[in-house]
C-alpha cells in the first residue's frame, strides 16, 4: 500500500474550508486541525503565562475576577492581533513567536503519525494560515476554496464577527490572488452544499487516479 496523500486547504476568510474538510473526513481522510491544537496549546501553563505577560489580564474571560483558572478569551486576543496596522502586526508577530513553535511541533507529530498509517487515503491539513506558515511544503496537493466575498462576509457575521473583524482578518493574510496561485486545484463554493460535495468527490476521484 502507498502512503496517504497530504492535502492542504486554503481560501479566503470564511470560505468554507472547514466544510470541505468535513466532507473529506466523511470519505475517510484524517484531519489535522490546527485550530483544535491551538485551543489545546492555550491551556498549557507555560504558553498561557507567556501570553499574559505580553498582553495582560484583560484578554482573560471574566478578567475582573481572579485570574487563576480563567481561560484566555480568543476573541479578545484576536481583536489585538488582527489587522494590517503596524501595532497589530507587531502584536501578531509577538503572539506567533509564543504559540507557533508548540503548534508546529504538534502538527509535525500528528503528520508523521498519519503518513505512516497506510490505512488512510488522505491527510488533510486544516491550517488557517497554511501558506503563510509554510505548511504547503508538506502537501502533495493544495486546494483553493473559491467563495464570493458577500457569502464569506455573511458567514462571518453569522459567527458573531463584525464587518471590521472580517476585514481585519482578511488583511492579516495573503491576498486571494496569491493563495490561488499556489493551489493545484480550485473548488467553487458559491452554490449549494450538494454541489460542493459533488465537486469534492470529483476532485478526490481525479486525484486518486494513478
Amino acid at each position: 500500500m502507498t502512503k496517504p496523500k497530504v492535502l492542504g486547504i486554503t481560501g479566503g476568510v470564511a470560505s468554507g474550508k472547514s466544510q470541505v474538510t468535513r466532507i473529506l473526513q466523511s470519505l475517510g481522510a484524517r484531519v489535522i486541525d490546527a485550530d483544535r491544537i491551538g485551543h489545546e496549546i492555550l491551556k498549557d501553563p507555560t504558553v498561557r503565562n507567556a501570553i499574559l505577560r505580553q498582553f495582560g489580564q484583560s484578554i482573560l474571560e471574566d478578567a475582573d475576577h481572579e485570574i487563576d483558572g480563567k481561560k484566555i478569551d480568543r476573541r479578545k486576543l484576536a481583536s489585538l492581533v488582527f489587522g494590517d496596522s503596524p501595532h497589530a502586526l507587531a502584536r501578531r508577530k509577538m503572539l506567533e513567536a509564543i504559540t507557533h513553535p508548540p503548534i508546529r511541533r504538534k502538527i509535525s507529530q500528528e503528520l508523521e503519525q498519519g503518513i505512516n498509517d497506510q490505512s488512510i487515503p488522505w491527510i488533510v491539513l486544516d491550517v488557517s494560515l497554511l501558506l503563510e506558515s509554510g505548511w504547503d511544503r508538506s502537501c502533495d496537493e493544495i486546494w483553493f476554496i473559491d467563495t464570493p466575498e458577500d457569502q464569506r462576509l455573511q458567514r462571518a457575521l453569522q459567527r458573531g464577527w463584525t464587518q471590521e473583524d472580517f476585514h481585519a482578518r482578511e488583511a492579516s493574510q495573503w491576498s486571494l490572488q496569491r493563495k490561488r496561485s499556489k493551489a493545484t486545484r480550485t473548488l467553487w463554493n458559491g452554490s449549494t452544499v450538494e454541489q460542493l460535495k459533488a465537486l469534492v468527490l470529483d476532485a478526490v476521484r481525479e486525484s486518486s487516479q494513478p
